[in-house]
């Protein structure tokens, strides 16, 4: 029996994608059925150094008809990825830098099965690369003013862009066409983020409201006007249900997609909130503040948000971050230093000291033992999360390292300076 009679006598279509998560390590099914998308989770075993991987696709296709003898390919390459995300400890080397812009490289993404990248720039474009190569695939110029924000959805088959010309555009990753130009704000957009399905994207701005878009359409579906300063930060529950914000009205709103409704104020922040982080469980929000302070809160109910934890950080903070489980979350300082706590307790884990100068973005590994900083002191440096030990000092750029990020596997880094280059470390 052919694949498609095969996927047809089940009463499915062909099987979509797989969906791969590092930490924990998962692979979730998406397909079509009855003209619905769905998503199931295969049973997968753990997979370290001494998996026979041939065993395992073989086991995993037998267990789950979706999977069809042309996708056991793709199966066995996709635990191969995982097994290696779980034994990799090399060091990191140049492996190419990449030019093209003529300004500042504002932010670095890079698509969940890491093949493509996305820089973004003060010089109003965006560009996408070639990971494996280091070749420029696309350049997306139609932005009239500074490009300052930019997401990725799940898929990687999207992606947004916040810019100084008050509008927001969709790309296409797969050929570098705008799908949609979002207008409306009437200033700066300062932060994007797609939901989970990437049926929704959210966009804040420095005109104090928030607004949410139909991705497929491109209309806007609602303005939420209850801030009093710049919106600067927003992010989804894993729902999609709630959009979580963070201004410099020295708040934090909670709020219903469905209705616009704003369902929370949290305040107690007495500076302007830079930064708001949902812990990948769901459970967590953590917040960060001018005020020199972070706070956690327990979002485990919507019905009711409390602050469960405020730390007095000493420094001004420059970027927050959640590990991979969201049991640990770190927080960089204008001085240099970064510091990571117990999400659940609170406890000071390390301390991490080196930088000559401001970190300007951090990242987990995809195992979480690893921190990755940015800093206007050029480098971008390894640390161990637990003990605060430097791993890896990366030199290479020739200006201040403004952004920096981990393929989803652990093994590629890129990086964005001021000095207009992305380097790719392997």
């Amino acid at each position: 029996m052919s694949d498609n009679n095969r996927a047809k006598f089940l009463g499915y279509k062909k099987l979509k994608r797989f969906v791969v998560e590092y930490e924990p390590q998962g692979i979730c099914l998406e397909y079509e059925q009855d003209k619905n998308e769905k998503t199931k989770e295969l049973e997968l075993p753990e997979i370290n150094n001494e998996t026979d991987l041939e065993k395992t696709t073989d086991d995993l296709s037998k267990c789950d008809k979706l999977i069809t003898p042309s996708r056991k390919v793709d199966l066995r390459l996709i635990l191969a990825r995982i097994q290696v995300a779980k034994t990799n400890e090399s060091k990191y080397a140049v492996f190419k830098e990449v030019k093209g812009h003529n300004d500042k490289v504002t932010c670095v993404a890079m698509t969940k099965n890491g093949d493509k990248m996305v820089s973004s720039s003060a010089d109003k474009t965006c560009k996408i690369w070639d990971v494996k190569t280091g070749d420029e695939l696309y350049t997306l110029d139609e932005h009239d003013e500074a490009v300052c924000c930019i997401a990725l959805n799940k898929h990687g088959d999207k992606l947004a862009t916040g810019s100084l010309d008050k509008t927001c555009k969709v790309w296409s990753t797969e050929t570098g066409k705008c799908l949609h130009t979002l207008k409306g704000h009437k200033d700066t957009i300062t932060c994007v983020a797609f939901n989970h399905s990437s049926s929704v994207l959210a966009t804040g701005s420095h005109d104090n409201t928030c607004k949410l878009w139909n991705v497929q359409t491109g209309q806007e579906i609602h303005t939420l006007k209850d801030h009093t300063g710049p919106v600067v930060s927003v992010t989804f529950d894993l729902s999609g249900n709630h959009l979580i914000t963070g201004s410099h009205d020295e708040s934090l709103a909670v709020y219903e997609v469905k209705t616009g409704n704003r369902l929370h104020s949290l305040t107690g922040h007495q500076g302007a909130v830079c930064q708001v982080l949902l812990s990948v469980d769901g459970k967590y929000i953590v917040s960060a503040a001018k005020d020199n302070t972070c706070k956690l809160w327990d979002f485990s109910s919507t019905e009711s948000i409390e602050c469960i934890a405020t730390m007095e950080i000493g420094s001004e903070i420059t970027d927050v971050t959640f590990d991979p489980k969201g049991q640990h979350f770190a927080v960089a300082l204008q001085d240099g230093s970064a510091k990571v706590y117990k999400t659940e307790t609170q406890e000071s884990v390390s301390e991490l000291k080196g930088h000559e100068a401001e970190i300007t973005q951090m990242v987990f590994n995809p195992q979480g033992d690893k921190l990755l900083t940015a800093s206007k002191d050029k480098t971008v440096r390894l640390w161990n999360a637990q003990t605060g030990e430097a791993v890896q000092v990366l030199e290479g750029h020739a200006d201040e390292v403004t952004s920096c990020t981990f393929n989803y596997i652990g093994d590629c880094i890129v990086s964005g300076s001021q000095d207009g280059s992305c380097i790719i470390w392997q």
